[in-house]
């Protein structure tokens, strides 16, 4: 007569097997999950923060005249509603890899000020200016930016800033 009132060794063995490998797996795509999320966490940190300095830069040039390039289209030079003369530019001071800011007459990247944190990586700060203010308009100013993520992500972001062209002649 047979006893049929347990599991045999094989049985156990096999689903055990099974649960192990669906444990596994489990497991992994729940790691896969976290790192993901920790990726897209870093990257919409970082364009918080550059969103929030493009728009610094943005009411600034707003009010801004007699607008320049300087060094091509890294950089860009005016005067503010205060009469002070502003640079914005991407630097590398050995510290930050991003977006500061000079006033005055700024000779090397150690006067300007960062205004991203250092573990916002810039790859790309371009300024291209339309216009001169005189003749055909407003001066519009495009910000283009690209933030450098892991795994060779890069996040672009662009906007294009119409200066106010405000005569005080009445």
């Amino acid at each position: 007569m047979r006893n049929d009132r347990g599991f045999t060794l094989i049985e156990l063995i096999v689903s055990f097997s099974i649960f192990i490998v669906l444990i596994t797996l489990t497991t992994a795509t729940f790691a896969q999950t976290l790192k993901t999320q920790q990726i897209v966490g870093g990257l919409s940190a970082s364009m918080n923060e550059v969103s929030f300095v493009t728009e610094q830069m943005a009411r600034e040039m707003r009010t801004g005249t007699d607008f320049k390039n300087i060094a091509g289209e890294e950089t860009i030079q005016f005067t503010n509603a205060a009469s002070e003369l502003v640079n914005y530019k991407k630097v590398n001071n050995g510290v930050n890899d991003g977006i500061a800011r000079c006033v005055g007459t700024c000779e090397t990247n150690q006067e300007y000020q960062p205004l991203t944190s250092p573990e916002v990586k810039i790859n790309v700060l371009k300024f291209i200016l339309m216009g001169n203010g005189r003749d055909d308009g407003a001066p519009r100013i495009t910000i283009v930016t690209a933030v450098a993520g892991p795994k060779d992500i890069n996040i672009n972001l662009e906007t294009t800033v119409s200066a106010r062209n405000i005569d005080n002649e009445t």
